[in-house]
């Protein structure tokens, strides 16, 4: 009686450990099948769109791509047509005022206007010199310029100027407008996302 035990115990063992083995590599199995559609899905939902001229304006500007697609999908989530309450247009969100001023600092005789804002290429390319405007005139913090690009530079100015915000005058702690604060933490995660997905 105890022989068939041992029998029965040295056939059922070898089974259940196959039975694991077939489990384990079921299980890896799929997760390895999953992993490429959860990449396209992620994909999905942070397309690198206007990618020639995201690449064609990250060069010109010396930008990282993924910044200028964190703007863009933060900004307007690629919309062309994006219009916000505060009168920024376009898949880079720009006001009037911040147009004008990239406009001249770059000396733009090209006949472009803020009419064409709405046009992508337009809308990149401004968007993207603004963003390498601000990094030569606040320095590399990327919390700064992002605070500047959606606050401007004369309250990033004030907050710098505040060690309550500022440790030393270059980087920004914290931010005190809650919309930009969000705005800054937001994009930054976005580009992280992007940079990990291409």
């Amino acid at each position: 009686m105890q022989e068939n035990r041992r029998r029965r115990t040295r056939i059922v063992w070898p089974r259940f450990l196959c039975f694991l083995a077939v489990v384990g590599f079921l299980i890896v199995g799929g997760v390895l099948l999953l992993m490429p559609a959860a990449d396209q899905a992620a994909r999905a939902l942070y397309p690198r769109t206007y990618r020639e001229w995201v690449e064609q304006y990250s060069k010109e500007y010396a930008m990282d791509q993924n910044l200028i697609y964190a703007v863009a999908k933060t900004e307007s989530n690629f919309d062309p047509n994006a219009h916000s309450k505060a009168d920024a247009r376009g898949v880079m969100q720009l006001t009037k005022d911040a147009f004008e001023w990239v406009q001249y600092r770059i000396k733009d005789d090209s006949g472009v206007t803020y009419d064409n804002i709405f046009e992508p290429e337009v809308a990149i390319r401004y968007g993207t010199c603004l963003l390498s405007l601000l990094r030569d005139e606040m320095g590399d913090d990327p919390r700064v310029i992002l605070a500047s690009y959606h606050a401007g530079m004369g309250a990033v100015n004030k907050w710098l100027k505040d060690p309550e915000y500022s440790p030393d005058g270059k980087t920004l702690e914290k931010i005190p407008y809650p919309d930009t604060n969000w705005y800054v933490e937001r994009v930054i995660e976005t580009m992280e996302i992007y940079k990990k997905l291409y």
